[in-house]
C-alpha cells in the first residue's frame, strides 16, 4: 500500500516526499502501576506525506514502524500524518494510528498519537526529504487497561550516513 500511494501520487499531482528514520526514546507507564516506571523505545520509522511541492502546505500521509519497547516486544505499528507548516523548515506533524505486539505475545492491540517537531526538507528534485526531530506519543492498549507517555529523538538514516561520505571526500581530496 505505501510503494503503491508513492507510486500514484506524482499523477494526482500530490508530490510524495518520503523518509526513513530511527526512533529512539524513553517513557513511562502511566496506568496500571507496574513494577517497571522506565519503557526504552527503538524503531525504524517510515513516512509519506502527498500534497503541493512547497514548504508551505499542509500535507497528509501514512507511517509504517518496525521496533522494540525495552528490547522484549517486537511492535509493529502503521496511522496516518498530517504535516502542518507552522514553520518552512520547522513544521508540526501530528500522527495516529494503530500498534500491534508480532512476538512475544502476539496480537496485543493498542492506539497511539504522536506529536513531532524538527527540521524536515522538501526535496524539490526527488522524493526522499531528510528530517530530524524531537517527538512525543502515547500510547494505549484498552486491553490490558496501559497507557504509556514515551519522548525521543528521530534520525534520518541519510543524516547518520554524513559523517561517512564526508570521510570519503577528504580522502578522495587527499589523494589527488
Amino acid at each position: 500500500m505505501f510503494a503503491s500511494a508513492l507510486l500514484v501520487a506524482p499523477a494526482a499531482a500530490a508530490y510524495p516526499q518520503w523518509t526513513l528514520g530511527l526512533t529512539l526514546g524513553a517513557g513511562a507507564r502511566l496506568a496500571p502501576p507496574a513494577d517497571r516506571e522506565v519503557l526504552v523505545v527503538a524503531a525504524l520509522r517510515g513516512e509519506a506525506t502527498f500534497g503541493p511541492r512547497t514548504p508551505y502546505a499542509w500535507r497528509a500521509g501514512l507511517f509504517g514502524a518496525v521496533g522494540t519497547t525495552d528490547f522484549v516486544t517486537l511492535d509493529l505499528a502503521a496511522g496516518a500524518i498530517l504535516h502542518i507548516p507552522v514553520s518552512a523548515s520547522l513544521p508540526l506533524l501530528l500522527s495516529a494510528g494503530a500498534v500491534a505486539d508480532a512476538a512475544p505475545t502476539p496480537g496485543r492491540l493498542g492506539v497511539l498519537g504522536r506529536l513531532w517537531w524538527g527540521s524536515r526538507s522538501l526535496n524539490y528534485h526527488s522524493s526522499y526529504g531528510m528530517a530530524a526531530g524531537l517527538w512525543v506519543e502515547g500510547r494505549y492498549r484498552p486491553g490490558e487497561g496501559t497507557a504509556d507517555v514515551l519522548a525521543g529523538v528521530d534520525l534520518d538514516l541519510r543524516v547518520l550516513t554524513l559523517p561517512f561520505v564526508m570521510l570519503a571526500g577528504w580522502i578522495q581530496a587527499r589523494t589527488r
